[in-house]
């Protein structure tokens, strides 16, 4: 596996009052889950722990803390007790799902923010080409290396 530089809570803590976390990201997508465009770009998966839809207007992700309302997500919505995949793809015009920005294989950091500030965030080191960091059990445990698992639970 790789190694891994440093991988810890940014500026919120787990446990936040939101019903959403982030639970799984792939920050070196090479062979595997491909978007609507057929390209495999990097993504983020969000998870709803609640039993109601959550949309997204006033939400915001990026890679960045400094810029934590990089991009909007108006729009979109995540699913009760359900998973939204966002695609890193640098091109938002591809799909209402894709980023103006690419995460970065060497480490950066992932945040979810909401109009009120940072809901959820993580610092991550290197990354191995197509395999996951995953929040095992979903949206509440600690992250992991772990088999990519798009739109499902962590195994």
């Amino acid at each position: 596996m790789r190694s891994l530089l440093l991988l810890l809570p940014l500026l919120a803590a787990c446990g936040s009052s939101s019903p959403l976390a982030l639970n799984e990201f792939v920050a070196s997508n090479v062979t595997g889950l491909t978007d609507v465009a057929g390209g495999t770009s990097d993504w983020i998966e969000l998870f709803n722990t609640s039993s109601a839809d959550v949309s997204l207007d006033g939400w915001f992700v990026s890679d960045d803390a400094a810029n934590p309302q990089r991009h909007a997500l108006d729009g979109l919505t995540v699913p009760a007790d359900g998973f939204l995949i966002l695609y890193a793809s640098g091109d938002p015009t591809i799909d209402v799902d894709h980023l103006i920005f690419k995460l970065s294989a060497v480490g950066e950091q992932v945040v979810l923010s909401d109009a009120d500030g940072v809901v959820d965030s993580v610092t991550y080191g290197a990354q191995t080409a197509d395999i996951a960091m995953a929040r095992i059990p979903d949206g509440t445990g600690d992250w992991t290396e772990a088999a990519p698992s798009p739109g499902e639970p962590n195994n």
